[in-house]
């Protein structure tokens, strides 16, 4: 799996994304900090979780904040947001080494 293209020399400033999906099952949403929206699309992925590829969905929340989160789901089960990769679900800290293969 190969990150997405488009990354300068300099490195962008890390965002935080909340992206939620109409599944019936699955988690309340995802949480994701990542240099783009591609990039924390990529990151969903890696981590095995599925996606609708439909124009309706997923919903996407750029900028978001702890406390913009629903604190006794996401909040008491999150990991760290200030490092790049999936903190919710969390799954672990940062992006493993084997999606950067």
């Amino acid at each position: 799996m190969t990150p997405p293209k488009g990354r300068s020399s300099i490195e962008p400033i890390l965002t935080p994304f909340w992206i939620t999906t109409s599944a019936r099952f699955g988690p309340l949403g995802y949480g994701v900090t990542a240099w783009s929206l591609a990039d924390a699309l990529w990151i969903i992925r890696g981590w095995g979780y599925e996606l609708p590829e439909d124009a309706g969905a997923p919903t996407t929340r750029e900028g978001v904040a702890v406390a913009d989160l629903d604190r006794s789901h996401v909040v008491a089960n999150m990991g760290p947001i200030v490092v790049r990769g999936m903190w919710y679900p969390f799954v672990g800290l940062g992006v493993p080494r084997w999606m950067n293969d």
